[in-house]
C-alpha cells in the first residue's frame, strides 16, 4: 500500500497534481474534504471542526488504502495542522499522530493565486506564511518530502518521476 499526499498552500494546483498523477499512474485520487466541509459550513473554522476534517480525511485514506495498493490523497491530516496554525496560532494535537504518506508532493506558491470563492489568504504575505507553515509542519513531522514548483510541464513531470520511483520501489 502506497500513500502520497499532495500537500501545500491554497491555490497551488494540488488537486490538478493529485488527479492527474492518479490517473496516469493507476491509482486512486482522494479529493480534499476540508474544502466540501468549507463549502457547506464555511470558512470560519473551530480547532474541533479542523480536528473533525482531519480525522475524516485520515479514514477515507485508511478506507481507500485497504482496497487500493496506491492512493493519492488531496491533503491529509499534517495540511489540516498547517491550517490550524495558518487560522488558529495552534495545532490541534489530534492531528499529528496519524498515518503519514509515503512521500509529500509539495507545491510551491510559485503560480499565480486563483481566488475561487473559498481561498482566504491570497494576500502575498499571508500566502507566504501559509506556505512556511505548511513546509515547517513536514519537517517536524520528519516526513519524505519532494518540492513541486515551475510551470505546470515541470510540476507534472517531477512529481510523476517520483511517482514511479516510489511505485517500483514498492513492487521491488
Amino acid at each position: 500500500m502506497t500513500l502520497i499526499v499532495v500537500h501545500g498552500a491554497e491555490s497551488t494546483g494540488k488537486t490538478t497534481l493529485g488527479r492527474e498523477l492518479a490517473s496516469a499512474h493507476g491509482g486512486l485520487f482522494l479529493p480534499e474534504f476540508g474544502r466540501t466541509w468549507c463549502e457547506i459550513f464555511g470558512t470560519d473554522c473551530t480547532a474541533e471542526d479542523l480536528v473533525e476534517i482531519g480525522q475524516y480525511q485520515q479514514r477515507n485514506i485508511e478506507e481507500a488504502l485497504a482496497d487500493r495498493p496506491f492512493v493519492i490523497s488531496d491533503t491529509d491530516s499534517l495540511m489540516t495542522a498547517a491550517w490550524a496554525e495558518m487560522m488558529l496560532g495552534a495545532v490541534p494535537p489530534e492531528l499529528l499522530g496519524a498515518r503519514k504518506a509515503d512521500l509529500y508532493l509539495h507545491c510551491a506558491i510559485d503560480v499565480p493565486f486563483v481566488d475561487d470563492g473559498l481561498r482566504i489568504f491570497g494576500n502575498p504575505v499571508e500566502r507566504q506564511r501559509f506556505d512556511s507553515i505548511a513546509r515547517q509542519v513536514l519537517e517536524e513531522a520528519g516526513v519524505r518530502v519532494l518540492e513541486v514548483s515551475g510551470n505546470w510541464d515541470h510540476r507534472l513531470a517531477i512529481a510523476s518521476a517520483a511517482v514511479e520511483e516510489l511505485l517500483s520501489a514498492a513492487k521491488a
